[in-house]
This record gives structure tokens, C-alpha cells and sequence, in this order.
């Protein structure tokens, strides 16, 4: 994987989710905001229309949850399309690498984490919940969409920013999701989009949240001008990923796509995890040695006293 994701996956300040270094053509790379870090996708690179237009994603936490949001014009359930095999197309699962290598090579460490947040995707996990362990699948064929980048690509939608404001270019895109070496000759058959899970190793639940419950944590896609007609997210406990990750600031990529693959998002930043320092009982100090030497003395001496006076 280029060294350019490694640093910013490597060098971020620990601010809450924190706003990462920018690095090559987007001069913004992470948006923070009021706590909550964003990555703003382009408005037109949705394949289909604003029906599966993916405008932002973000990312805040707290000392014991993390929460994930999405806007965009696919709702949570999907939208009903007789194209797709099980008549409709929603969203694929999100992927969490912390590993500081690319997608692929993650998963094939079997570093990658993943959500399922969706109840009627094509993922081939059966709850919705978060998962180690993971390995994935395509999907985007069965949802009448492209099935490789390069296709994608191909058809004019690498020209905008592609994958929101941390994977903003073609070139960018292929060095995280496939790594270097497809990077430098991408074609339709080393670019197979994986957007759902295939298997996993299941950790715990999450929990879904609607646009008032993100706006209750200070959610504010208006800011960047992206609200999109649907907007979601999900709430996971950190003591999930106690077992998982070190104590400490942990940096993460982050992204999803839609089962039909028409858009993506990808998130870069960091979570912290809190190292409950054990109770230690405070320890008895015994009285000095030379004190209760003095102690002695002065008993022996009043006794003294006593004795002559009588």
C-alpha cells in the first residue's frame, strides 16, 4: 500500500475522531466539525441517480460508544428494483481495517472488520451486529451494477471525487481497496468489487440509530451542504473491540458501498481505547523505626521519674 495511507492512517492527532494530515490532491482530508469527523462525497458520482447517491459519511465517539453515520438517497431497507435478484438494492456492509495495510491484504491477514447494518442486504451473515475475522463478496451483479472499479471507472464515474474526501481519486482508490501492484495495471478482473460480508466471526450487537438520534449527538451534514433525503447510522460499544484492539489511539479506513456498488464512501481517522487502570489497596506505612525507638525512651524515662519521686 503507498506510503500515503500509511501515514495518515499512522499520524493522526488524537483529538476525539480526529481530523487527519491531508495528503495528496484533497487539500481537506478529514472534516472535523463540532466533534464529529466527516468525509463528504461527491454529489453526482452515483451511477442511477440520486436514488443511490451517497453524499457523506462520519464518525464520533465517546469514552464507551462509537457512532457511524450515512446520508445519502438509498434508505436503509433499500430501494425496490426489478433488475436486482432479490428485487432490491440497498446498502453492502462497512469495513473497518485498522491493520494500516490495504483492504485486501487485510482481509487476507484476517485483520478486517465488519458491520452489517442492514437487515435486508445480501450480506451472508445472519445478524446485524459487528464481526471479526472477516472475508467478503460481490454483490454488485446481483443488484444490476457494476461488478469491477475499472467498469466503473470506465463509464466516466472516476472523474469526480470517487470515494469522499480521504480516497478521493482513481489511483487512490485502487492502492487501498486492491493495493499497490493492481494499482499499477488495474483491469475488470483484478478489480472485483467485495461489498458484503461472506464470513465473519460475530462480536456483538449494534445499535440502529435515525437522523434525530445522530442530530441528538451533534450530527450536522448540513454544515458540508450534504444532507441527503436519508439519513441513518448505528451506535457500537467499544467494549466490543476491547479484545481486538490495543489500549490507546487506534487509526482506521473505513467504508462502505452500495450492493449494486453505483457509490462508496470511505472514513479515515481514529479511535481511542480507554485501559481501566486496576484498584490498588493503599499499603499500611509502618511507623519509623527511630521513632518508636523515642517511643520507648521516653515511657522508660516518665517510669524513671515516677520511681525517684516516690
Amino acid at each position: 500500500m503507498k506510503a500515503r495511507y500509511i501515514n495518515k492512517l499512522a499520524g493522526s492527532v488524537a483529538v476525539g475522531v480526529c481530523l487527519l494530515a491531508a495528503t495528496g490532491q484533497q487539500a481537506q482530508a478529514g472534516e472535523l466539525y463540532q466533534g464529529w469527523n466527516y468525509s463528504i462525497d461527491s454529489f453526482s458520482d452515483g451511477y442511477g441517480g440520486s436514488d443511490y447517491e451517497i453524499k457523506g459519511m462520519a464518525v464520533t465517539e465517546t469514552d464507551d460508544s462509537i457512532y457511524v453515520a450515512l446520508t445519502g438517497g438509498t434508505p436503509l431497507a433499500g430501494q425496490s428494483y426489478d433488475g436486482a435478484n432479490d428485487g432490491n438494492i440497498g446498502w453492502g456492509d462497512m469495513f473497518f481495517n485498522f491493520s494500516g495495510q490495504d483492504f485486501a491484504t487485510a482481509e487476507a491477514n484476517g485483520e478486517l472488520l465488519g458491520v452489517r447494518f442492514s437487515e435486508t442486504n445480501d450480506s451472508r451473515v445472519d445478524q446485524v451486529g459487528l464481526y471479526s475475522n472477516v472475508t467478503t463478496r460481490n454483490v454488485a451483479g446481483a443488484n444490476g451494477g457494476y461488478t469491477s472499479l475499472k467498469k466503473y471507472y470506465d463509464n466516466g464515474y472516476g472523474d469526480t471525487n470517487t470515494m469522499g474526501t480521504d480516497i478521493a481519486t482513481e489511483d487512490d482508490a485502487y492502492s487501498y481497496l486492491y493495493g499497490d501492484e493492481v494499482a499499477a495495471s488495474p483491469t475488470r478482473r483484478n478489480t472485483k468489487f467485495r461489498n458484503v460480508i461472506k464470513n465473519g466471526d460475530f462480536m456483538g450487537e449494534i445499535n440502529l440509530l435515525d437522523d434525530a438520534a445522530l442530530a441528538a449527538q451533534g450530527l450536522d451534514f448540513g454544515n458540508f451542504g450534504a444532507n441527503g433525503p436519508q439519513t441513518f447510522g448505528f451506535q457500537l460499544d467499544k467494549s466490543l473491540l476491547a479484545d481486538t484492539l490495543p489500549g490507546g489511539v487506534n487509526s482506521f479506513m473505513a467504508h462502505v458501498l452500495l450492493e449494486c456498488a453505483n457509490d462508496a464512501v470511505a472514513l479515515a481517522g481514529n479511535i481511542e481505547i480507554l485501559v481501566e487502570e486496576p484498584e490498588v489497596e493503599p499499603e499500611e506505612v509502618p511507623e519509623p523505626a527511630g521513632l518508636m525507638s523515642l517511643g520507648f525512651a521516653g515511657l522508660a524515662f516518665l517510669k524513671s521519674r515516677k520511681g525517684r519521686q516516690a
